[in-house]
Protein backbone atom coordinates (compact mmCIF):
# COMPACT_ATOMS: atom_id res chain seq x y z
CA UNK A 1 0.00 0.00 0.00
CA UNK A 2 1.55 3.32 -1.10
CA UNK A 3 0.44 5.48 1.82
CA UNK A 4 2.67 8.34 0.68
CA UNK A 5 0.07 9.09 -2.02
CA UNK A 6 -2.83 9.17 0.46
CA UNK A 7 -4.62 12.37 1.45
CA UNK A 8 -5.57 12.84 5.12
CA UNK A 9 -9.15 11.80 4.36
CA UNK A 10 -7.90 8.64 2.62
CA UNK A 11 -5.76 7.69 5.60
CA UNK A 12 -8.70 8.26 7.95
CA UNK A 13 -10.75 5.76 5.89
CA UNK A 14 -8.01 3.09 5.86
CA UNK A 15 -8.70 0.17 8.22
CA UNK A 16 -5.03 -0.43 9.09
CA UNK A 17 -4.48 3.23 9.93
CA UNK A 18 -7.68 3.37 12.03
CA UNK A 19 -6.58 0.29 13.96
CA UNK A 20 -3.29 1.99 14.79
CA UNK A 21 -5.05 5.15 16.01
CA UNK A 22 -7.83 3.50 18.03
CA UNK A 23 -6.23 0.28 19.31
CA UNK A 24 -2.55 0.05 18.39
CA UNK A 25 -0.63 -3.20 18.81
CA UNK A 26 2.98 -4.23 18.23
CA UNK A 27 2.51 -4.74 14.48
CA UNK A 28 0.64 -1.52 13.70
CA UNK A 29 2.88 0.57 15.96
CA UNK A 30 6.05 -0.86 14.41
CA UNK A 31 4.80 -0.26 10.86
CA UNK A 32 3.60 3.30 11.34
CA UNK A 33 6.57 4.42 13.46
CA UNK A 34 8.92 3.04 10.78
CA UNK A 35 6.83 4.60 8.00
CA UNK A 36 6.74 8.01 9.70
CA UNK A 37 10.50 7.84 10.18
CA UNK A 38 10.85 7.61 6.40
CA UNK A 39 8.17 10.20 5.61
CA UNK A 40 8.66 13.01 8.11
CA UNK A 41 7.43 15.51 5.54
CA UNK A 42 3.97 13.89 5.79
CA UNK A 43 3.72 14.18 9.58
CA UNK A 44 1.16 17.02 9.41
CA UNK A 45 -1.01 14.99 7.01
CA UNK A 46 -0.94 11.98 9.36
CA UNK A 47 -1.81 14.14 12.36
CA UNK A 48 -4.88 15.56 10.59
CA UNK A 49 -5.99 12.04 9.64
CA UNK A 50 -5.49 10.82 13.22
CA UNK A 51 -7.67 13.60 14.58
CA UNK A 52 -10.38 12.84 12.03
CA UNK A 53 -10.47 9.20 13.16
CA UNK A 54 -10.70 10.20 16.82
CA UNK A 55 -13.50 12.65 16.10
CA UNK A 56 -15.56 10.03 14.29
CA UNK A 57 -15.00 7.58 17.17
CA UNK A 58 -16.18 10.17 19.67
CA UNK A 59 -19.25 11.07 17.60
CA UNK A 60 -20.11 7.38 17.37
CA UNK A 61 -20.09 7.16 21.18
CA UNK A 62 -17.31 4.58 21.06
CA UNK A 63 -15.25 4.09 24.23
CA UNK A 64 -11.79 5.66 24.02
CA UNK A 65 -9.37 3.14 25.47
CA UNK A 66 -6.54 3.89 27.89
CA UNK A 67 -4.08 3.17 25.07
CA UNK A 68 -5.66 5.94 23.00
CA UNK A 69 -5.39 8.36 25.92
CA UNK A 70 -1.70 7.42 26.20
CA UNK A 71 -1.25 8.30 22.55
CA UNK A 72 -3.08 11.61 23.04
CA UNK A 73 -0.77 12.37 25.95
CA UNK A 74 2.31 11.58 23.86
CA UNK A 75 1.14 13.97 21.14
CA UNK A 76 0.51 16.77 23.65
CA UNK A 77 4.05 16.36 24.96
CA UNK A 78 5.36 16.35 21.39
CA UNK A 79 3.63 19.66 20.70
CA UNK A 80 5.63 21.27 23.52
CA UNK A 81 8.82 20.26 21.64
CA UNK A 82 9.86 17.84 24.38
CA UNK A 83 10.84 14.24 23.82
CA UNK A 84 7.67 12.07 23.55
CA UNK A 85 7.60 9.71 26.53
CA UNK A 86 5.22 6.96 27.44
CA UNK A 87 3.25 7.67 30.58
CA UNK A 88 5.45 6.58 33.56
CA UNK A 89 4.25 3.91 35.97
CA UNK A 90 3.72 6.55 38.66
CA UNK A 91 1.30 8.53 36.46
CA UNK A 92 -1.61 8.74 38.89
CA UNK A 93 -4.99 7.58 37.71
CA UNK A 94 -6.56 10.89 38.74
CA UNK A 95 -4.52 12.57 35.97
CA UNK A 96 -6.13 10.41 33.31
CA UNK A 97 -9.27 12.60 32.96
CA UNK A 98 -7.04 15.70 32.90
CA UNK A 99 -4.95 14.29 30.05
CA UNK A 100 -8.06 13.22 28.19
CA UNK A 101 -9.68 16.63 28.69
CA UNK A 102 -6.61 18.48 27.36
CA UNK A 103 -6.29 16.11 24.43
CA UNK A 104 -9.97 16.34 23.52
CA UNK A 105 -9.72 20.16 23.63
CA UNK A 106 -6.77 20.14 21.23
CA UNK A 107 -8.53 17.68 18.95
CA UNK A 108 -11.82 19.58 19.07
CA UNK A 109 -10.13 22.86 18.12
CA UNK A 110 -8.25 21.29 15.23
CA UNK A 111 -11.32 19.39 13.99
CA UNK A 112 -13.40 22.57 14.24
CA UNK A 113 -11.00 24.44 12.00
CA UNK A 114 -10.52 21.47 9.66
CA UNK A 115 -14.22 20.83 9.16
CA UNK A 116 -15.84 24.25 9.51
CA UNK A 117 -13.39 26.89 8.28
CA UNK A 118 -11.53 25.20 5.44
CA UNK A 119 -12.91 24.40 1.98
CA UNK A 120 -12.60 20.81 0.74
CA UNK A 121 -12.94 19.12 -2.65
CA UNK A 122 -13.65 15.39 -2.77
CA UNK A 123 -13.29 13.40 -5.98
CA UNK A 124 -13.67 9.78 -7.08
CA UNK A 125 -11.99 7.86 -9.89
CA UNK A 126 -13.23 5.13 -12.24
CA UNK A 127 -15.14 2.46 -10.33
CA UNK A 128 -14.63 4.20 -6.98
CA UNK A 129 -17.25 5.21 -4.42
CA UNK A 130 -16.50 7.25 -1.31
CA UNK A 131 -18.32 8.04 1.95
CA UNK A 132 -17.90 11.57 3.27
CA UNK A 133 -18.98 13.05 6.59
CA UNK A 134 -19.82 16.75 6.29
CA UNK A 135 -19.15 19.27 9.09
CA UNK A 136 -22.77 19.08 10.35
CA UNK A 137 -22.69 15.27 10.57
CA UNK A 138 -24.58 14.73 7.30
CA UNK A 139 -23.32 11.80 5.23
CA UNK A 140 -22.63 11.75 1.48
CA UNK A 141 -21.87 8.71 -0.65
CA UNK A 142 -20.07 9.92 -3.78
CA UNK A 143 -20.39 7.75 -6.89
CA UNK A 144 -17.59 7.06 -9.38
CA UNK A 145 -16.16 9.91 -11.49
CA UNK A 146 -17.80 12.55 -9.33
CA UNK A 147 -16.77 15.72 -7.51
CA UNK A 148 -18.11 17.39 -4.38
CA UNK A 149 -17.03 20.89 -3.34
CA UNK A 150 -17.61 21.78 0.31
CA UNK A 151 -16.87 25.45 1.12
CA UNK A 152 -15.83 26.73 4.54
CA UNK A 153 -18.06 28.75 6.82
CA UNK A 154 -20.22 25.88 8.11
CA UNK A 155 -20.15 27.38 11.61
CA UNK A 156 -22.97 29.60 10.34
CA UNK A 157 -26.23 27.63 10.01
CA UNK A 158 -27.18 29.39 6.76
CA UNK A 159 -24.04 28.07 5.05
CA UNK A 160 -24.81 24.37 4.80
CA UNK A 161 -24.21 24.02 1.07
CA UNK A 162 -22.23 21.92 -1.40
CA UNK A 163 -21.60 21.84 -5.16
CA UNK A 164 -21.92 18.53 -7.01
CA UNK A 165 -20.70 17.18 -10.36
CA UNK A 166 -21.55 13.54 -11.05
CA UNK A 167 -23.73 11.55 -8.66
CA UNK A 168 -24.14 11.35 -4.89
CA UNK A 169 -26.57 10.09 -2.26
CA UNK A 170 -27.21 12.47 0.63
CA UNK A 171 -28.40 11.70 4.14
CA UNK A 172 -28.87 15.14 5.66
CA UNK A 173 -28.90 15.63 9.43
CA UNK A 174 -31.57 17.94 10.80
CA UNK A 175 -30.15 21.09 12.38
CA UNK A 176 -31.99 23.82 14.28
CA UNK A 177 -31.33 27.51 14.76
CA UNK A 178 -33.59 29.48 17.09
CA UNK A 179 -35.99 26.52 17.20
CA UNK A 180 -36.38 26.33 13.41
CA UNK A 181 -34.86 23.78 11.05
CA UNK A 182 -32.08 25.19 8.89
CA UNK A 183 -31.79 24.42 5.21
CA UNK A 184 -29.17 22.35 3.41
CA UNK A 185 -28.49 23.12 -0.26
CA UNK A 186 -26.97 21.05 -3.06
CA UNK A 187 -26.01 23.14 -6.10
CA UNK A 188 -25.74 21.72 -9.63
CA UNK A 189 -25.62 23.37 -13.04
CA UNK A 190 -29.37 22.87 -13.42
CA UNK A 191 -30.95 23.10 -9.97
CA UNK A 192 -30.52 24.03 -6.34
CA UNK A 193 -31.81 21.25 -4.09
CA UNK A 194 -32.97 22.62 -0.70
CA UNK A 195 -33.82 20.33 2.21
CA UNK A 196 -33.96 20.47 6.01
CA UNK A 197 -33.19 16.87 6.82
CA UNK A 198 -33.85 14.05 4.40
CA UNK A 199 -32.41 11.34 2.11
CA UNK A 200 -32.12 11.83 -1.64
CA UNK A 201 -30.05 11.00 -4.72
CA UNK A 202 -28.67 13.60 -7.14
CA UNK A 203 -27.30 12.67 -10.58
CA UNK A 204 -25.86 15.36 -12.87
CA UNK A 205 -24.87 13.12 -15.77
CA UNK A 206 -26.31 13.09 -19.32
CA UNK A 207 -26.46 16.92 -19.51
CA UNK A 208 -29.22 17.13 -16.91
CA UNK A 209 -29.83 16.84 -13.17
CA UNK A 210 -31.96 14.03 -11.80
CA UNK A 211 -33.16 14.17 -8.20
CA UNK A 212 -34.84 11.21 -6.51
CA UNK A 213 -36.37 11.77 -3.07
CA UNK A 214 -36.21 8.79 -0.73
CA UNK A 215 -37.36 10.35 2.52
CA UNK A 216 -38.53 13.77 3.77
CA UNK A 217 -39.25 16.86 1.68
CA UNK A 218 -37.33 18.65 -1.06
CA UNK A 219 -37.73 22.00 -2.77
CA UNK A 220 -36.14 22.08 -6.21
CA UNK A 221 -35.21 25.55 -7.50
CA UNK A 222 -34.74 25.37 -11.27
CA UNK A 223 -31.92 27.46 -12.74
CA UNK A 224 -32.85 29.73 -15.67
CA UNK A 225 -36.13 27.94 -16.30
CA UNK A 226 -38.64 30.20 -18.04
CA UNK A 227 -41.49 27.78 -18.66
CA UNK A 228 -43.92 27.26 -15.78
CA UNK A 229 -43.08 27.28 -12.06
CA UNK A 230 -39.48 27.76 -10.98
CA UNK A 231 -39.89 25.66 -7.82
CA UNK A 232 -40.78 21.95 -7.65
CA UNK A 233 -42.02 20.53 -4.35
CA UNK A 234 -41.06 16.87 -4.15
CA UNK A 235 -42.54 13.99 -2.15
CA UNK A 236 -40.88 10.65 -1.32
CA UNK A 237 -40.74 8.51 -4.47
CA UNK A 238 -40.66 11.51 -6.82
CA UNK A 239 -38.00 11.60 -9.55
CA UNK A 240 -37.37 14.96 -11.22
CA UNK A 241 -35.16 15.27 -14.30
CA UNK A 242 -34.34 18.80 -15.44
CA UNK A 243 -31.98 20.28 -18.03
CA UNK A 244 -31.25 24.00 -18.22
CA UNK A 245 -29.58 23.51 -21.61
CA UNK A 246 -32.45 21.54 -23.15
CA UNK A 247 -35.18 23.39 -21.18
CA UNK A 248 -36.87 20.06 -20.35
CA UNK A 249 -38.60 19.06 -17.12
CA UNK A 250 -39.86 15.54 -16.36
CA UNK A 251 -41.53 14.50 -13.10
CA UNK A 252 -42.39 10.86 -12.45
CA UNK A 253 -43.09 8.40 -9.65
CA UNK A 254 -40.61 5.63 -8.81
CA UNK A 255 -42.19 2.53 -7.24
CA UNK A 256 -38.88 1.24 -5.89
CA UNK A 257 -36.61 4.24 -5.14
CA UNK A 258 -33.96 2.04 -3.52
CA UNK A 259 -33.20 0.45 -6.89
CA UNK A 260 -32.08 3.84 -8.26
CA UNK A 261 -29.42 4.40 -5.63
CA UNK A 262 -28.47 0.78 -4.95
CA UNK A 263 -25.10 1.75 -6.48
CA UNK A 264 -24.07 3.09 -3.06
CA UNK A 265 -24.18 -0.49 -1.77
CA UNK A 266 -22.05 -1.73 -4.69
CA UNK A 267 -24.85 -3.21 -6.75
CA UNK A 268 -26.96 -2.21 -9.73
CA UNK A 269 -30.65 -3.06 -9.81
CA UNK A 270 -32.33 -3.43 -13.20
CA UNK A 271 -35.97 -3.97 -14.15
CA UNK A 272 -36.36 -4.38 -17.90
CA UNK A 273 -33.63 -1.77 -18.34
CA UNK A 274 -32.57 -1.18 -21.98
CA UNK A 275 -29.07 -2.43 -22.70
CA UNK A 276 -28.18 1.05 -23.99
CA UNK A 277 -28.85 2.45 -20.49
CA UNK A 278 -26.68 -0.25 -18.94
CA UNK A 279 -23.93 0.64 -21.41
CA UNK A 280 -24.15 4.31 -20.42
CA UNK A 281 -23.92 3.32 -16.77
CA UNK A 282 -20.73 1.36 -17.44
CA UNK A 283 -19.23 4.34 -19.26
CA UNK A 284 -20.17 6.77 -16.48
CA UNK A 285 -18.78 4.49 -13.78
CA UNK A 286 -15.67 3.04 -15.38
CA UNK A 287 -14.85 5.56 -18.10
CA UNK A 288 -14.95 2.91 -20.83
CA UNK A 289 -16.78 3.30 -24.14
CA UNK A 290 -19.35 0.57 -24.89
CA UNK A 291 -20.41 -0.35 -28.45
CA UNK A 292 -23.54 -2.44 -29.08
CA UNK A 293 -23.49 -4.30 -32.40
CA UNK A 294 -26.68 -5.52 -34.06
CA UNK A 295 -30.34 -4.58 -33.80
CA UNK A 296 -31.24 -7.73 -31.85
CA UNK A 297 -28.64 -6.96 -29.20
CA UNK A 298 -29.65 -3.29 -28.91
CA UNK A 299 -33.24 -4.32 -28.16
CA UNK A 300 -32.26 -6.52 -25.19
CA UNK A 301 -33.40 -5.55 -21.70
CA UNK A 302 -31.76 -6.40 -18.39
CA UNK A 303 -33.56 -7.54 -15.24
CA UNK A 304 -31.77 -8.49 -12.05
CA UNK A 305 -29.23 -7.35 -9.46
CA UNK A 306 -25.56 -7.20 -10.46
CA UNK A 307 -22.55 -6.46 -8.17
CA UNK A 308 -21.11 -3.20 -9.45
CA UNK A 309 -17.68 -2.99 -7.79
CA UNK A 310 -15.86 -5.08 -10.40
CA UNK A 311 -16.09 -4.51 -14.16
CA UNK A 312 -15.18 -8.09 -15.07
CA UNK A 313 -18.00 -9.42 -12.87
CA UNK A 314 -20.45 -6.98 -14.48
CA UNK A 315 -19.54 -8.12 -17.98
CA UNK A 316 -19.71 -11.79 -17.00
CA UNK A 317 -23.17 -11.25 -15.50
CA UNK A 318 -24.43 -9.53 -18.65
CA UNK A 319 -23.15 -12.38 -20.81
CA UNK A 320 -25.00 -14.87 -18.61
CA UNK A 321 -28.26 -12.89 -18.47
CA UNK A 322 -28.48 -11.88 -22.14
CA UNK A 323 -26.59 -14.68 -23.89
CA UNK A 324 -24.35 -12.19 -25.65
CA UNK A 325 -20.62 -12.08 -26.36
CA UNK A 326 -18.64 -9.26 -24.79
CA UNK A 327 -15.12 -8.32 -25.89
CA UNK A 328 -12.95 -5.79 -24.06
CA UNK A 329 -9.92 -4.23 -25.69
CA UNK A 330 -8.07 -1.30 -24.14
CA UNK A 331 -10.74 1.24 -23.21
CA UNK A 332 -13.56 -0.06 -25.40
CA UNK A 333 -16.12 -2.80 -24.86
CA UNK A 334 -18.07 -4.44 -27.69
CA UNK A 335 -21.33 -6.32 -27.06
CA UNK A 336 -22.59 -8.55 -29.86
CA UNK A 337 -24.88 -11.53 -30.34
CA UNK A 338 -23.57 -14.85 -29.09
CA UNK A 339 -22.65 -17.11 -32.03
Amino acid sequence: MNYSQFKASDLAADDFFCKWVLSPDIDTDAFWMRWLGSHMELMANVEIARRMVLEIALESDENISEIVIDRMWDNIVARTHEVPLKRPFYFNSWLMPVAACIAFTVIAFTVYRYHFDISHTYTTANGETRRIQLPDGSMVTLNANSKLDVPGGWQRPDHREVWLEGEAFFKVRKQKEDGSLTKFTVHTNDVNVEVKGTEFNVNTRKQQTGVLLSEGKVELFLNKYSQGDEVVHMKPGDQVDFSTKKQTLVIRRIDDPVSVYSWKDNRWTFDKTPLSDVASLITDTYGIKVRIKGEWVSQQKVTGIIPSDNLEDILASLESILHVKIDQQNKEITIKREQ
